[in-house]
């Protein structure tokens, strides 16, 4: 019995060495006598989660990588470390045991199935591969974290769990190859051979009892962390006949039990999803009907979701606003109370709540219709396509052209974005299985396209980890490919799996799917656009390298360990495939600019729709002019691509079947660091601030912290930069950038922001009044808390989230513009990566992987269903298996979204506030009438036209002192000139009641001219203090004068103070001194004398002057008669026409 000591002093009990060789494994990362763990600093934190500020998760002391994000570490512990209560044998503390678990189980079964040549060895694999896990180079799928290494642990020193966990666990088998053949045995425990494969291919017969029994073995996989696919074509549809007398209720009605089922059982035990991929063919007659099964329940949680939830955020907001919010506040409140509500609740989207989790059908599947050869064809053709019985092909129960069902697939996708298009066609063009079976559906996320009853073991590697220096490290990326394939192909030996067929099938295939994820994160750092031809060329020269590489080490797997049992039956077809490969990286190398030498002739493989030539052209496009740019350092990766494809082509046999696809990545990006700095998948960035809906409940805030890579790689200054991640990331993403500085400097830099949009003038604003660094520190905890609770407040979420796109900065050039694109329109922002561009990234990455790419087609909410046609079509043209389309808004629960629902509700309020404020405006652009009350303080004022017309002017004053009416009286009693007199100032009363401003009246009323006029007295003979006025044009024109005097423009139109000596001298005369008490809060300084002798009137013997009023009656009716003057009422002349 072999041993060998690793971290820490931990011994690890190897057991027996199977095989007489062996790999001799070299050290990459590591030096013998040196251990990985040693190589990063760990330490111990309390792990948090919230969801709506309650938490949900919380986990005491857990030691982990000190170099960890928060994201990493609160996905990796709350979804894969073991034991719920401290102090029991299973519990775990520390993410090294997690990581022992993983390596120090695959280094046991290496050692004991005969994968490694010594023990030395074995430490060698050890060590590499927790290097691999600790430093997020690489990461296995789901499932292994979940389930690997309990029943082993012993071995390294651990509690042993095997009588804690005898019996426990779903009923587990696994193969046994006996003389070319494989035999199913059952497990002795679930843990003993444990569920390591993310996704298993299952069929159902058109059985009642298969039916029945396929609900158990997906029940089974689901409790054990994996996912299921399966085409539900092969049961007969709706109104087929069965046995005996009635018909068959179809596919559709099955599936919705099974999905119902899925949705009770989370995978693990853990709070991650079941998943299921279910796909028909569009063949098959209930396809239409299948494809509108989603669409309608989805309608129903948009209305809960998306307008009752924001309506009672609206609602609950509308009522604080009532009782505390401003005028216009209080309008809009009263508004939205008054709407009937019934319920007083909001609803989870999260896929275990109430709505999708329990009252919703489908909701645990993704939909996917399968277009078959003949769909294409009469496509291109512009015939019919025919639905046919699944019992009697022969009878056709409807035809159709293609672009009937194409049409109504976008719609159902526009509205719903599902279901998913497989190209059935492509799919088996390069099927490495096609001399045996014909590929039918995938696993849940399309990346996995094996035989029926097959496994899917995935695992997956942070890209970005490998470009170091200028420089992609080739050498110990084939290195760690070794490790990846080892560690796979033990699934296949070692796991378990949940029914006989999926065991016999997974050791007859023994099919991988090694992947890599952060392609948009690695083209983002290194300032290359993800939608341009030298983007896509860098993709698919490293999904050839992973391709070929991972063929590599399976043909030397195969010399030590022996073939895949299928491998006779399938050799042709896979050698097509293989040849097909290394054409499509001959024209990869040419699209580089390398120098290829014309191959002879090889066989390759052909389908009635899609041929070698197609699957050329379409990559040829999908490429685009200008890959050449991508440059020599990635022709190199492509050249290296071209040897090993080679060695794999001319390779005797192979172990693995399947190597390769591009896995969606979803959880297993946190340990690989990926939410810290980059994309999942082959993605591209889908915000530069997202918001993550985690399966288990709560939200996770997401900032792309590549940003400042990629902007010095541009020659972008670090102001520039500190400019542009303030503006995008807000101070989140500013004390990232910035946290090797001291906090003081932080601040000095952040008050020094300028020329950025309007969230670096919302910072700079918000710190300005921030004395020092403790200060600041306190300001940027208190957010940080709010933020990892949940309760940040909507004003604040610019300010610490920033807006997710740099488009207000004037400055930054349009091919930076483009480096920076996202998958979807960011809040505020204008821009996005182009449809075209996601499918042609699809396109140059298909004929390097065994798989597809498990990527979504994102498309901004303007999107037509024209639009989406044209996708689903353009996905055939290029060469692509699998295409899934988001259009954003589509669904009511997105993954990722840019905004959160309080900034739903604060866009709802803020239309009706601003409906509102439009009522109050219009409410006051409506004159309203200020009226004196009815005691009111006032001054007289007597004048005097032409010595003949005496007049008297009122006027009433404001508690302001400033005019606010006029009253007056012009001559005698009845008289027109009286009459028009008083209207005059009636009407400039209330005009001046309504606003209307008073200098306006000044200005246009001042020297109008019409008779009376002439000149004029103020007062009486003996009056002083009075205004220097001695003509004038009309009694309008005296009558401005007059009031521009009493409440001149100097004094803002206040009543002017009368002269004190003036004042004095009448009380020492003996006058009565009349004291005038204020209205108002300021005095008005004016006392009026009131004299008991009035002075007597002079007589004028002096004409009226210009004045054309009747000497004799004074009637406003006295006019000329020719060269004399008469008047109409009384008769009198003068002139020469006197009597």
């Amino acid at each position: 019995m072999a041993k060998i000591t690793v971290d820490g002093g931990q011994v690890i009990d190897l057991g027996k060495k199977g095989g007489s060789a062996g790999f001799k494994i070299g050290r990459i990362f590591t030096k013998e006598g040196t251990f990985a763990y040693d190589t990063a600093k760990w330490v111990r934190k309390d792990i948090k989660m919230f969801a709506a500020g309650e938490s949900v998760f919380d986990r005491k002391s857990v030691e982990v990588p000190a170099h960890w994000g928060d994201n990493a570490l609160k996905i990796t512990v709350s979804k894969y470390i073991f034991g719920k209560d401290p102090g029991t044998p299973e519990y775990e503390d520390s993410i090294k045991q997690i990581f022992d678990r993983i390596a120090n189980t695959y280094t046991v079964w290496g050692f004991q199935l005969g994968y490694f040549a010594d023990a030395k060895s074995a430490l060698a694999f050890n060590q590499e591969m927790k290097y691999m896990l600790l430093h997020q180079y690489w990461a296995p799928n789901s499932p292994v974290w979940f389930n690997i290494g309990h029943w082993e642990q012993w071995r390294w020193g651990r509690p042993d769990l095997r009588g804690v966990l005898g019996n426990k666990g779903n009923d587990a088998y696994y193969g046994v190859e006996i003389k070319g053949a494989v035999e199913a045995r059952k497990a002795p425990n679930a843990y003993a051979n444990p569920q390591a494969s993310a996704c298993f291919i299952l069929g159902v017969k058109d059985s009642m009892e298969a039916i029945l029994k396929h609900q158990y073995t997906e029940g089974s996989i689901f409790s054990s962390g994996s996912g299921v696919g399966i085409n539900i074509s092969s049961l007969r549809s709706e109104g087929e006949p069965i046995a005996g007398k009635g018909a068959a209720s179809g596919p559709l009605s099955f599936d919705r039990g099974w999905d119902k089922m899925a949705g009770a059982i989370k995978s693990g035990g853990k709070t991650r999803r079941a998943a299921r991929m279910v796909v028909m063919y569009s063949d098959h007659p209930d396809v239409f009907r299948f494809v509108t099964t989603k669409f309608q329940q989805e309608e129903v949680a948009k209305v809960i979701l998306q307008e009752h939830n924001v309506q009672l955020g609206l609602r609950k907001l509308a009522e604080q606003k009532l009782a505390d919010g401003n005028p216009e506040e209080q309008i809009a409140a009263k508004m939205i109370l008054s709407f009937p509500f019934v319920v007083d609740k909001s609803f989870s989207p999260g896929m275990d709540e109430l709505i999708y989790g329990q009252t919703l059908s489908n909701q645990n599947a993704n939909h996917t219709v399968s277009m078959k050869s003949g769909f294409w064809l009469a496509f291109k053709r512009g015939e019919k396509y025919a639905t046919r019985w699944v019992t009697d092909p022969s009878h056709i129960v409807r035809e159709y052209y293609p672009s009937e069902l194409l049409n109504m697939m976008a719609d159902a996708i526009w509205n719903n974005a599902e279901p998913g298009l497989h190209n059935n066609d492509i799919i088996n063009f390069w099927s490495t299985f096609r001399d045996e079976c014909q590929i039918e559906t995938s696993n849940p996320c399309s990346e996995y396209l094996g035989p029926l009853f097959s496994s899917c073991n995935l695992s997956s590697f942070n890209i970005l980890r490998f470009y170091r220096n200028d420089s992609f490290e080739i050498e110990k990326f084939k290195s760690c490919v070794q490790i990846a394939m080892m560690a796979a192909d033990m699934n296949v030996t070692r796991g378990g799996f949940p029914i006989p067929d999926i065991a016999v099938n997974t050791v007859n295939y023994r099919t991988t799917g090694i992947g890599f994820a952060n392609i948009g994160g690695l083209l983002m750092s290194l300032g290359i656009p993800y939608d341009s031809p030298k983007g896509r060329a860098i993709a698919a020269a490293l999904a050839s390298l992973l391709t070929s590489a991972c063929y590599s080490v399976s043909a030397k797997l195969a010399r030590i360990l022996g073939d895949f049992v299928k491998y006779p039956a399938i050799k042709g077809s896979m050698r097509r495939v293989l040849n097909m490969h290394a054409i499509a990286n001959d024209e990869l190398r040419r699209q580089l600019g390398s120098k290829v030498s014309k191959r002879k002739p090889l066989d390759v493989p052909n389908e009635e729709s899609f041929s070698a030539e197609d699957a050329i052209e379409g990559f040829r496009l999908s490429l685009g002019e200008g890959a050449e740019e991508a440059g020599a350092e990635w022709r190199k990766v492509a050249d290296e691509a071209a040897l090993l494809w080679e060695e794999v082509r001319t390779a005797k046999s192979f172990r693995n079947s399947f190597v390769t696809c591009i896995a969606p990545t979803g959880t297993i990006s946190a340990p690989m660091g990926i939410y810290e700095e980059g994309t999942t998948s082959a993605e591209p960035e889908y915000s530069l601030v997202k918001h993550k809906q985690l399966s288990g409940g709560g939200t996770m805030t997401l900032i792309n912290g590549l940003v400042p890579l990629g902007l010095s790689k541009l020659g972008y200054s670090f102001e520039q930069i500190l400019t542009i991640v303030a503006e995008v990331s807000g101070l989140a993403g500013v004390e990232n950038y910035l946290q090797s500085r001291h906090i003081k400097e932080r601040l000095e830099l952040l008050k020094a922001l300028n020329d950025g949009g309007d969230v670096c003038r919302e910072i700079v604003g918000r710190i300005s009044s921030l004395r020092d660094d403790a200060e600041y520190r306190s300001f940027i905890e208190r957010l940080m808390e709010q933020s990892e609770k949940g309760k940040l407040a909507v004003s604040d979420m610019s300010l610490y989230f920033g807006c997710g796109h740099m488009e207000a900065i004037p400055w930054i050039s349009e091919e930076t513009l483009r480096v920076f694109d996202c998958a979807n329109v960011a809040f505020g922002g204008t821009r996005c990566i182009s449809t075209d561009g996601h499918v042609k990234m699809l396109g140059a990455l298909q004929p390097f992987i065994s798989g597809a790419s498990s990527k979504t087609i994102n498309m901004p909410a303007s999107a037509t269903r024209e639009d989406i046609v044209g996708s689903l079509v353009e996905s055939h043209d290029l060469g692509v298996k699998c295409i899934a389309i988001y259009r954003d808004g589509s669904k009511a629960n997105a993954v990722y979204s840019t905004r959160l629902d309080s900034g739903e509700i604060q866009d709802a309020w803020k239309k009706v506030l601003d409906a509102a404020t439009q009522v109050r405006i219009q409410e006051h652009a409506n004159p309203i009438r200020k009226r004196l009350p009815y005691r009111r303080w006032g001054q007289t004022v007597k004048f005097t036209i032409g010595d003949e017309i005496n007049g008297f002017m009122t006027v009433g004053i404001s508690d302001t002192g400033q005019c606010a009416e006029i009253f007056g009286r012009l001559g005698q009693g009845g008289s027109f000139i009286n009459g028009m007199f008083d209207a005059f100032c009636k009407a400039f009363s209330i005009a001046l009641q309504y606003g209307v401003p008073f200098d306006d009246f000044i200005s246009s009323f001042r020297y109008m001219s019409f008779d009376p006029s002439g000149w004029v007295r103020i007062g009486d003979y003996n009056d002083e203090d009075k205004p220097e006025i001695h003509t004038c044009k009309s009694i309008v024109d005296l009558l401005m004068q007059l009031l521009d005097w009493m409440f001149p423009s100097e004094g803002g139109r206040k009543l002017r103070s009368l002269n004190q000596d003036y004042i004095s001298r009448m009380f020492t005369n003996g006058g009565a001194r009349l004291s005038v008490t204020s209205v108002s809060k300021e005095p008005i300084q004016t006392e009026l004398p009131l004299s008991s002798s009035v002075p007597s009137k002079k007589k004028s013997s002096g004409a009226m002057g210009s004045a054309l009023t009747c000497p004799r009656c004074h009637s406003y009716a006295y006019v000329f008669d020719g060269k004399c003057r008469s008047c109409r009422d009384c008769g009198f002349k003068d002139g020469g026409c006197g009597a």
